[in-house]
């Protein structure tokens, strides 16, 4: 394992240097990299050999911090960016990858929902299997962008990370995606305004499994 100081995510060289300054030992967690043979390596270029290909897909499996460092892009109208890495989705990540429940609370334009997206589209496509996650808001219409602002982040990395999804199997509408490969779910819900309704709403005794994840974004 090495750490990646050659990164051009910025936002993540000016995290390290922010810990670093508050006098914080662990100050560079989130620009590890266990396969040295990707320092400087574009998972866009064109050119990559199918070895690097496979390689920058195992990175992804065991190393989210380099998922969200180095491959996901962020749609924008202006076109899309690299993840933004600050203390607040630093910290969220952070407690997320250590299974810890947690609350976040940020002003508005702060990338609260993509970087929940960003985290839950790298279970969804690279570690969880035969996981349910539910999306809940407040309004059901709520919950559905969220479904397709995820999309809309699956649909811009490279091809050969997404090899194991295909159309004819896997489920893709507005309230509800599947990969028929590694039986993940994602189904948008609204918020139930008594126990009772929210019970029905989640089927919380039969669609919610132990291995489930409700997520408020």
């Amino acid at each position: 394992m090495i750490y990646d100081y050659q990164t051009k995510n910025i936002s993540f060289i000016k995290m390290y240097k922010e810990l670093k300054e508050l006098g914080i030992q662990n100050n560079k967690f989130h620009l590890i990299l266990y396969d040295k043979d990707l320092l400087g390596v574009d998972p866009y270029d064109s050119n990559l050999s199918l070895e690097m290909q496979a390689k920058i897909y195992k990175e992804c499996i065991i190393n989210y911090w380099y998922y969200a460092r180095e491959v996901v892009r962020i749609p924008t109208p202006a076109g899309s960016c690299m993840y933004e890495l600050h203390r607040g989705n630093l910290a969220t990540s952070f407690t997320q990858l250590l299974n810890i429940n947690s609350i976040e609370i940020l002003p508005r334009q702060h990338y609260k929902t993509y970087s929940a997206v960003c985290f839950y589209s790298w279970m969804y496509l690279f570690v969880a299997k035969n996981y349910n996650i539910a999306f809940s808001n407040k309004q059901l219409e709520d919950s559905q962008l969220n479904i397709k602002r995820l999309n809309d982040l699956i649909d811009l990395l490279p091809s050969y990370l997404k090899s194991h999804m295909d159309p004819k199997y896997d489920t893709n509408n507005i309230n509800l995606l599947r990969i028929a490969s590694n039986n993940n779910t994602i189904k948008a819900l609204s918020t139930g305004k008594d126990k009772v309704s929210a019970d029905r709403l989640g089927k919380l005794k039969s669609f919610l499994r132990p291995k489930t994840f409700l997520c408020p974004v």
